[in-house]
């Protein structure tokens, strides 16, 4: 008889191999594979029927069971080389090829490992998909953000055409910023097929930002200095018509008597519908507004009917330059007029002009010429509810000193 075959000897299962990362973009379960399972079994019910041929009394091994042994043998290295190379697509250890039989208690531990393992490689793998799904949801979520500031940035685009030459670097900006989410878009997808270049993406995401930031820093320039633009009145023909009659006998107290100008101010409510608001002061050389200046502008809107037209006349004093001077009293009149600009009514109209330097409002005290008048006028065809009573410039505070 031939000698008994010995069944080969598997060692202890080893740490696996880390996982590959999945490919694809969406979460899945990784699950142990099916056929992993019953090659599996069948090396153990193989086992099992060696253990059992080992287990009995050798005299009673018939020679004709010597061909099943062979045939067993053969079937389970062919079983045993095919689950090796399963294994080994698993990351596991492959079985090794010699040795003898394992006892079915370690035959059983072997597969519990294996399946602890395969258990904790799904695990693994499904916390990098749902890591890699949240990455791409916020990646997808930045890109939404990104194609809702081009529309916008388009919109602007469309006002800001104050300057030719400025509103091509605008353009030239906003094509950048489509060229950058042109290509996140494709960083996108590329993302979508495998997390190996997330670091690239964030960083061109953050380059993105910083392009879309510049951009917007240029577009609050140009949207202040269309504000201004539109907001200033240069000249007696840029003027709301319903302010010229105003700015011309404004025009013409200068060097005036008191009694003069107060008597002046006394008719232009019956003559033209107009009253002032109230006057505001500046420091000298300035036309920064205080804070608490810049909330008493923003109560004259209130104050105003609802169809008035808010005209904001800038003055300062006689010290220093002509022009220096002409140039001061059109920027306090300007910022005054954005603040009430941007809390005027629907029906309201807000205009900003300028009659540079005077010594009207206080010969003697050269700073209480550093101010801006603030004056309302009612359309004479118009009611927009009664005018408020005037209150005449005599009337007012003077403004703090110092000023230029």
């Amino acid at each position: 008889m031939d000698p008994e075959p010995n069944a080969p000897t598997e060692p202890q299962a080893s740490t696996p191999a880390p996982a590959a990362e999945p490919a694809a973009a969406k979460p899945a379960t990784l699950a142990v594979p099916p056929s992993v399972l019953i090659l599996g079994f069948v090396v153990v019910v193989l086992l099992g029927v060696l253990v059992a041929i080992s287990l009995r009394p050798k005299e009673k091994v018939a020679a004709s069971d010597d061909s099943a042994i062979r045939d067993l043998k053969g079937s389970l290295l062919a079983e045993r080389e095919n689950l090796n190379q399963r294994r080994l697509s698993q990351g596991l250890t492959p079985l090794s090829a010699g040795g003898g039989l394992e006892s079915a208690e370690v035959v059983a531990k072997r597969i519990t490992d294996d399946a602890a393992t395969l258990v904790g490689l799904s695990k693994g793998s499904v916390d990098l998909i749902a890591a890699k799904e949240a990455e791409y949801a916020r990646t997808s979520k930045e890109l939404a953000d990104a194609l809702q500031a081009q529309a916008m940035l388009r919109e602007k685009n469309q006002d800001l055409m104050v300057e030719a030459s400025t509103a091509m670097l605008a353009r030239r900006d906003l094509e950048k910023a489509n060229a950058v989410i042109a290509s996140m878009q494709k960083d996108i997808e590329r993302l979508s097929k495998g997390p190996a270049e997330m670091g690239q993406v964030m960083a061109e995401r953050d380059r993105m930002r910083a392009q879309v930031a510049e951009l917007q820093a240029r577009i609050a320039e140009l949207q202040a200095q269309a504000s201004k633009s539109s907001l200033f009145a240069g000249t007696e023909s840029q003027l709301f018509k319903e302010a010229v009659e105003l700015f011309r006998s404004l025009r013409t107290l200068e060097n005036k008597t008191d009694s003069e100008i107060t008597q002046a101010y006394s008719q232009y409510g019956l003559k033209m519908g107009a009253s002032v608001f109230g006057q505001i002061s500046f420091p000298t050389g300035s036309s920064e507004l205080a804070p608490t200046d810049v909330e008493r502008v923003r109560s004259f809107v209130g104050e105003a009917a609802d169809n008035a037209y808010i005209i904001v006349i800038g003055y300062a004093s006689e010290t220093g330059n002509v022009d220096d001077n002409r140039v001061l009293s059109s920027d306090r009149a300007t910022a005054v007029a954005q603040i009430l600009d941007a809390a005027k009514k629907p029906g309201q109209h807000v205009q900003a002009a300028y009659l540079g330097q005077t010594d009207r409002f206080g010969s003697r005290v050269p700073e209480r010429n550093q101010i801006c008048e603030v004056w309302q006028i009612l359309p004479k065809n118009g009611s927009g509810g009664a005018s408020s009573p005037q209150r005449m410039s005599s009337d007012l505070p003077p403004p703090p000193a110092p000023g230029h």
